[in-house]
């Protein structure tokens, strides 16, 4: 007889409780994967747009930084146009109104000898302020630089002095780097200063022989004009000249400008501009130069080149090459100055590079170099007329002559900028 077994309905639930879990296992697995990825893609998104906010306050940041600059040396102009004179030689007492370091928020650093009410004061502005990132900024001067394009100068004798010196910056490294020696060994230098003032100059004959667009002969664009015979725009453009390497470049750049005063101011000028002047100069010798200039104790800045030399030559400086090479060297008040403001909001800096130019003064700077070069030629070129007894004087003129310089001119304008670099 056959067996036949009951139905029992709930079997089948039973046995497929086991397929509800996986599937509830699965939904779970991937609500979680979904939320953890939602997760990710906030989180990314909240720490993009928090680095876009922070890149836009520490822009800003260095931006109020470069502002604050620009209003200290319209300061510092319209000071010393009104008083500069009555100071005298103390003229470098005005100085600190553009060259201290400036920072906000101010740090606890230095505030020792400040009042508890002052402290207390600066605690409050800080706190009140609106500007939620920091900036620091310096201002330089760049007259302690070599104008490059002064290699392009009207002026022979002048033209011919920033030639030899920048020949000089060269030769230094050479005399004082081993290391540099050993790799450059067969370089001449001469060759790669023309090539500089190749680039510069209006003529198209080369100072090294030839015409001077020989080395730009293989550039692929045809349509671009090598070398363009005009004044470089920037520092880096040296790039761009036949001969100049990265290295070359690197020795350069530290020691010059486009934005320079005609000279060397050696009361603002670097170490490295400094030891340039003589390549036999030792670190010692610089070292003492830049202290006496910037101790007020020790003599404070240098009146003259007179004053400059004196000083020097007792610390084995070659003064009397210096003065052969008539490089114009300057110890009055600064005229360009470089702005460097560091803006930082988060883990985000931003910097900002500008560069001022004094067109009015250096005009007049210029012209009065211009009158050196040929003291006895008129406006035209001409020959001055003399007294009959050929004195040396202008025909009529029986007065001492008084030596005049010109006055500062000082505007109330926001300072020129002609450089604005942003990183």
């Amino acid at each position: 007889m056959k067996a036949y077994s009951r139905f029992n309905p709930f079997s089948i639930l039973r046995s497929q409780r086991g397929v509800a879990l996986l599937i509830a296992l699965m939904a779970m697995t991937l609500m979680t994967f979904i939320a953890v990825e939602v997760s990710y893609d906030t989180s990314v998104d909240y720490v993009v747009a928090s680095q876009q906010v922070n890149r836009i306050r520490a822009y800003y940041a260095a931006k109020s930084g470069v502002e604050l600059s620009l209003l200290r040396i319209m300061l510092y102009k319209q000071v010393m146009a009104q008083v500069g004179d009555s100071l005298g030689e103390n003229k470098s007492m005005l100085d600190p109104i553009w060259n201290f370091p400036f920072m906000w928020p101010p740090t606890a650093a230095g505030t020792d000898d400040l009042m508890e009410t002052d402290k207390d004061a600066m605690k409050a502005a800080v706190g009140e302020a609106l500007m939620k990132a920091q900036y620091a900024t310096t201002i330089s001067a760049e007259s302690g630089r070599l104008d490059i394009n002064d290699l392009g100068s009207e002026i022979k004798s002048f033209r011919e002095a920033i030639m030899a010196q920048v020949l000089k910056i060269f030769q230094a490294e050479v005399q004082n780097n081993d290391a540099f020696r050993r790799r450059h060994a067969g370089v001449r230098f001469e060759e790669l200063v023309n090539n500089i003032a190749d680039y510069i100059d209006e003529d198209q004959e080369s100072l090294n022989g030839g015409d001077e667009r020989a080395p730009y002969r293989d550039l692929e664009d045809k349509d671009i004009v090598m070398p363009p015979n005009r004044g470089l725009r920037t520092v880096d453009e040296l790039h761009q000249v036949a001969g100049m390497t990265d290295e070359f470049y690197a020795i350069l750049a530290p020691r010059i400008t486009v934005f320079g005063s005609k000279g060397i101011n050696l009361n603002y000028a670097g170490r490295e501009m400094i030891k340039a002047l003589d390549i036999n100069m030792t670190d010692e010798a610089v070292g003492k130069i830049m202290a006496r200039r910037d101790d007020p104790n020790l003599g404070g800045p240098y009146k003259d080149d007179k004053d400059f030399f004196a000083y020097a030559q007792p610390l084995g400086v070659n003064v009397k090459a210096i003065e052969d090479s008539k490089i114009p060297l300057l110890f009055d008040m600064e005229y360009n100055f470089r702005i460097v403001s560091t803006g930082i909001s988060g883990n985000v800096k931003r910097e900002i590079t500008a560069i001022t130019y004094d067109f009015p003064n250096l005009k007049t700077r210029l012209a009065e170099m211009l009158d050196k070069e040929e003291p006895d030629k008129g406006p035209a070129g001409e020959d001055k007329k003399t007294d009959p007894q050929d004195t040396g004087k202008p025909a009529g003129d029986d007065k001492k002559p008084v030596e005049t310089k010109a006055k500062i001119e000082a505007t109330k304008a926001r300072p020129t900028v002609v450089y604005w670099e942003e990183n």
